[in-house]
Formats: C-alpha cells, sequence, structure tokens
C-alpha cells in the first residue's frame, strides 16, 4: 500500500499499485493490441512504459532514427476508451509524448536527468527509462520512453485540494480498455513514424522485446457510500487533425465541458515540428469575432518557459487554463457556454502542414 487518499475520510481509502498485463505488439511488424483493465477501485492514473526491441543480424549503414522520439515513432495511436467507443484519452504516440511534457510541471521526461552517464545511476543499470539507441552495427538496439495518463487531477475548491476526474473500475455495466496500435519498429524506408527506418542493414522486430508495460494507480472502494469522492466529471484528453493551406490553421472547438488546456502541435508538410519563431498569431476566438488571446509563438513559450521552468518540445504551444488547479476552476474556459469558439494560426513561412490541437478538458457526467 501506498498511502491514504486525500479526500473523503481518510481513513476509509487506500492508495494501490497494480501491475496489468503486458501488452506485446501482435507481429514484428508491430500492429493493434487491445486489453480491458481488471475491475477494481476507483482509478486515479495510469502509469506507462513503452520498449521497442529490433535485431540487427547484417549491417553496412546506419538507419534514420526519427525526430519524433522513441514513443511518437514507434507507437502510431494510443486509446482508453469506456465500452469500446467512448474515449477517456485519445492520442497520437507523437501526442502523447508532447502531453506527458505539458502534464508534468516538475521535469521533462525528454532531457535525461545529468546524472545517466555516471556508473552509479539505476545502481548500475546499464540504461534509464529513456532512451533511444543508434544503429552502428549487428546486434540488439532498443528504444523505450515512461509515460502516464492521470485520470485524477488537483483542484484547489475552498481552499481544500480535491481530484476530479477519479474513474470508478467497479461499474459492471462499463468496461474501460487500453487499445495500442504499434508501429513497424524497423520498416525499409526512413519516415518519422520509424524508429529505425532505412539503411543498407538487415533487421527485424522483435515481438517479445516491443511492448508497453502498465500499472494502475487506484483508491479502494469505501465502505460508506457517503465517503466516495466527486464522481461527476471525467478527465478526457483527446487528439484532432487539422490539415491547412494557405499559411493559414482554423480549428473549430466542440462544444463538450471544460477546457483545461488546448495544445497545439505544428507541423510543415513533411511532418516535422514547426519552429515557434515562425507563428506569427495563434488566436482564441468565440461568438461573432472576440478575441480574448492574440499572440504570436514566442509569447505562448516565454509564458510556458516561467510556469514550467523549461522550454516547451519544438512545435508545441500550450494555451493552459488550468494552471494545476492552484485557483480552482475560475479559469478554465466553459465551451458549452462559447458560441462558435475556434482557434486561428497564422504562420511566417509555413504555407502547408498539419496541426494536431490536443484538448485536455473535464466532461461531466451523470453516473458510473
Amino acid at each position: 500500500m501506498a498511502g491514504k487518499s486525500n479526500w473523503g475520510d481518510p481513513g476509509v481509502s487506500e492508495m494501490m499499485q497494480i501491475q496489468e498485463s503486458r501488452l506485446n505488439a501482435p507481429n514484428t511488424n508491430g500492429g493493434q493490441v487491445t486489453r480491458t483493465l481488471q475491475r477494481s477501485g476507483l482509478l486515479k492514473r495510469l502509469r506507462m512504459f513503452y520498449n521497442a526491441q529490433v535485431n540487427v543480424s547484417a549491417y553496412t549503414s546506419a538507419p534514420t532514427k526519427s525526430v519524433y522520439g522513441p514513443l511518437g515513432a514507434g507507437v502510431k495511436r494510443i486509446r482508453v476508451e469506456a465500452n469500446g467507443q467512448i474515449p477517456l484519452f485519445d492520442l497520437s504516440g507523437l501526442g502523447a509524448t508532447i502531453y506527458n511534457e505539458i502534464q508534468n510541471r516538475d521535469g521533462s521526461v525528454l532531457a535525461p536527468p545529468a546524472f545517466l552517464g555516471a556508473t552509479i545511476h539505476n545502481m548500475g543499470a546499464t540504461a534509464g527509462l529513456a532512451r533511444y539507441d543508434a544503429i552502428g552495427a549487428t546486434g540488439d538496439f532498443y528504444a523505450s520512453l515512461p509515460f502516464e495518463f492521470q485520470f485524477a487531477l488537483p483542484v484547489n475548491i475552498s481552499g481544500q485540494m480535491s481530484e476530479l476526474g477519479l474513474w470508478l473500475l467497479q461499474n459492471q455495466a462499463i468496461d474501460v480498455g487500453i487499445n495500442v496500435q504499434f508501429n513497424d519498429p524497423a520498416p525499409a524506408a526512413a519516415a518519422n513514424e520509424a524508429l529505425w527506418g532505412g539503411g543498407t542493414n538487415t533487421k527485424a522486430g522483435v515481438v517479445a522485446g516491443t511492448f508497453l508495460d502498465i500499472e494502475r494507480e487506484l483508491y479502494t472502494i469505501p465502505q460508506d457510500p457517503g465517503s466516495y469522492p466527486n464522481l461527476s466529471w471525467v478527465h478526457q484528453v483527446v487528439e484532432f487533425d487539422a490539415p491547412f493551406t494557405g499559411n493559414f490553421s482554423r480549428f473549430s472547438i466542440p462544444r463538450a465541458g471544460l477546457l483545461l488546456r488546448a495544445v497545439v502541435i505544428s507541423l510543415d508538410s513533411s511532418g516535422l515540428p514547426v519552429e515557434n519563431t515562425d507563428i506569427a498569431k495563434l488566436k482564441w476566438i468565440y461568438g461573432s469575432n472576440d478575441t480574448p488571446i492574440d499572440r504570436p509563438g514566442w509569447a505562448y513559450n516565454a509564458e510556458y518557459l516561467m510556469d514550467y521552468g523549461r522550454y516547451a518540445p519544438k512545435g508545441a504551444t500550450v494555451l493552459d487554463f488550468y494552471k494545476w488547479g492552484e485557483s480552482g476552476l475560475k479559469f478554465v474556459k466553459s465551451t458549452e457556454d462559447l458560441a462558435n469558439l475556434r482557434l486561428e494560426t497564422s504562420f511566417t513561412s509555413t504555407a502547408t502542414g498539419t496541426q494536431k490541437i490536443i484538448l485536455d478538458r473535464l466532461i461531466p457526467v451523470a453516473m458510473r
């Protein structure tokens, strides 16, 4: 047991860490796999570890590593859904990589610790959790990255910290499942969604070494229903693709719940991240033409630097209304109350490309 919960009667619920069964890639070329979570407790977060392995049996020249990193190149899509149709989390591998940077106020998953190369790190282990090998010979090579999806979000309500978004897994009418689409880790041609593509070599994915490990962090169910936490909200993080041309993008935000963050990942026609200096304006508009936010890319990244103590990932621009719940929900935006809500981006030199829009929101639910 890892301690007591911070909601309701502190004596009725304990926090638990439970390992789920490993999700292996179905074949050497990747593929799709689905797993239903065990029905137990109130889900607080899913902590996950992605790992890919290839074997190189003959080598002449090196394959190309992807700028998307281990998770972005190795996983096409990851979904956590209720009853196979209601998305709770629905992100590309690249979106999950960037979202995990943004939801982590205290440090970067992408930046290795300063001591990672020291002989004592991990008590003498040969590799850390975050890894992306360069292939320059024959043998086994690895790419890995830890990440997590938080179901419960801390919110300061009347001076008391509460958790909104806990998901009741013991509802017998609703299954919660994880669907993962693994990319081919070692295709013949280089690509953004290829861990090691191209080169002159003989390489193949290793099924046993390409997997997703999943751990649930949860609370036990209180015996007294009066001690249940607030279950009237669900935390939902969903990613949309918005192609654009003519140096301009417009994305209409669906009317669904309270918007905590809008993350805009701008990619050029080759799928490469756009520099924040190329974003002339990113506007938040509603109604006929009310524009309370109208800023260049550098200004968003300056705010991110002040809030997080590090730069935003390349290509990512963040409208952060949540601010970790420090002031309750006073800064979040109700998409239900704002008609014709949209994001508009003007680029200086990027004429065509795609924006990945991640909406981080709280959705009201009747019963779970």
